[in-house]
């Protein structure tokens, strides 16, 4: 199973979620608001490795930041993740509540900021077959 890793830009993500970025001239604005009990700030860090599974938090958005190295943000609407699509995480997002997600890296170690409600439910769906992240020159 071949997916080209698409550019993350307002039209190609709005499916999925918010890109953290200035609507206008530059300066101070909210991007993402929602009524919250408390939040949390997290760092992950992952290695080169295939992706097993989706994971989606129905009552919880989440924000992907990069941090160090190259992501690859998987994404998929809460009605059909088995159509996922891959974005090259190379700006912040904050996804919807239900979007099915997983991040990986196509070499060495990548990390992310994570921002997301202070209690999070988790729901997993399983991928038919894992998925990697490379590079395919010279086609």
């Amino acid at each position: 199973m071949r997916r080209e890793i698409c550019e993350i830009t307002r039209e190609s993500f709005a499916a999925y979620g918010t890109v953290l970025e200035f609507s206008g001239p530059r300066g101070w604005e909210i991007a993402v608001r929602e009524e919250s009990p408390g939040w949390r700030i997290a760092l992950l860090e992952f290695g080169a490795g295939p992706a097993r599974r989706l994971e989606c938090h129905p009552f919880s958005r989440e924000s992907f930041e990069p941090v160090q190295g190259t992501g690859i943000l998987l994404t998929a609407r809460p009605e059909a993740p088995e159509e996922f699509q891959a974005f090259l995480l190379d700006k912040p997002v904050c996804l919807n509540k239900g979007v099915w997600h997983q991040v990986l890296t196509p070499a060495g170690k990548a990390s992310i900021k994570i921002t997301e409600n202070l209690e999070v439910e988790s729901e997993y769906w399983e991928l038919p077959q894992p998925v990697s992240a490379a590079v395919i020159l010279g086609e």
